[in-house]
């Protein structure tokens, strides 16, 4: 962001509930931060968790659909500046099959996710993020399909207009083992030293 303050930054958490990652980024200092959701049951909890917090007078919560979500629809004033997007999209959760190893069983059946996790990067890329800006795209799934491969399609429809920053060595801290070849962090259960060796298996890529 150059010469701006964290303060006048404006960052929308896509797929917002239940409020954790909503919560971090109104902890590290960003002004403005919309948070999506789409299920109205679930966005009650966003609020709630927000407010045990002491956080939601300083977030603005929208049930939507996220794809359907437009800059500028729910402020007085024109919120079509947003420097920011971190978009965790609904996945298939075989990251954390560990925990929870029916979730194992949904490998080969997927349903639409991958559908919408498209349609929801393709949104965010083209109708929301400001040029320059940071979309953050995330998934608990060990899939490509969810994850890698739904970045590397953005790249090539977008024809350079989109790129990639990579994660680098020392960022974020004992995770330098996860960085890929594209700069990507791909998590596996496991895989980490301790006192990561636990943490569920994701990806994330910028």
């Amino acid at each position: 962001e150059g010469d701006s303050n964290i303060e006048d930054i404006h960052v929308v958490d896509m797929c917002a509930a239940p409020g954790g990652k909503t919560a971090q980024l109104l902890s590290a200092g960003f002004g403005i931060v919309t948070a999506i959701e789409a299920n109205a049951r679930r966005s009650r909890r966003l609020f709630e968790n927000l407010e045990r917090l002491q956080l939601s007078d300083r977030c603005d919560i929208v049930v939507t659909e996220g794809q359907e979500w437009q800059p500028g629809s729910n402020h007085d004033d024109d919120d079509s500046n947003i420097a920011g997007i971190l978009l965790d999209v609904p996945c298939s959760a075989t990251g954390t099959g560990v925990r929870r190893p029916d979730v194992l069983r949904r490998d080969s059946d997927l349903g639409n996710l991958p559908e919408v996790q498209e349609a929801l990067l393709n949104h965010c890329a083209d109708n929301i993020l400001k040029v320059g800006g940071v979309l953050v795209f995330s998934t608990c799934s060990l899939l490509k399909r969810e994850s890698e491969d739904q970045v590397q399609q953005l790249l090539t429809r977008t024809a350079g207009k989109m790129v990639t920053l990579p994660f680098k060595k020392g960022e974020i801290g004992g995770f330098d083992g996860a960085i890929d070849e594209n700069g990507w962090l791909r998590v596996l259960p496991g895989v980490l030293n301790e006192p990561l060796n636990s943490v569920d298996g994701f990806f994330v890529a910028r």
